[in-house]
């Protein structure tokens, strides 16, 4: 496996995107999962209403608790991410995008978990990674935003829960 073959590139980053929230966020955002829980209830549509209190929990959770750091590295078989090697012929693409303001590289697997490993650059060399990973899976095209995305993306630009 990948891990025992020689390292060409490691880094350390955070195991995913933090966005610290702050108090505002979260009373804005519990006052609108409340009421449409409420209203959830009023119409007994009890397991919508624990979906909205579920959501909120990860939304807190993930708020309010950094994440870990991890290591990854990119060797002579594979990659290495997340305490798990992969390699090269389990994987069949790979493109960069911007979350949150910081650069992730993002990973098709053939698995069907985890399907795309994403990757927090931590300031690593995107072209660097870019040069070392074409010579074995291509760089593709970052996916078409489907309309739930994009109707979630300018929900979110209207709501200011901040």
């Amino acid at each position: 496996m990948a891990e025992h073959a020689e390292t060409l590139l490691e880094w350390e980053a955070p195991e995913r995107v933090f966005v610290k929230r702050s108090k505002k966020y979260f009373k804005n955002l519990f006052a609108i999962l409340f009421i449409l829980a409420a209203v959830a209830i009023f119409f007994r549509q009890f397991i919508l209403a624990a979906v909205f209190g579920g959501f909120g929990f990860l939304q807190y959770a993930l708020g309010t608790v950094p994440p870990r750091g991890t290591k990854h590295k990119i060797t002579r078989r594979g990659i290495y991410a997340f305490d798990r090697a992969y390699d090269w012929d389990e994987l069949t693409g790979f493109w960069f995008e911007k979350v949150s303001g910081e650069e992730v590289l993002n990973i098709e697997t053939t698995h069907t978990f985890p399907r795309r490993l994403t990757l927090l650059l931590a300031g690593q060399d995107k072209e660097k990674i870019a040069s070392l990973l074409e010579r074995h899976i291509p760089l593709k095209e970052p996916p078409r935003e489907d309309q739930l995305g994009r109707a979630f993306r300018k929900a979110s630009q209207k709501i200011r829960l901040e």
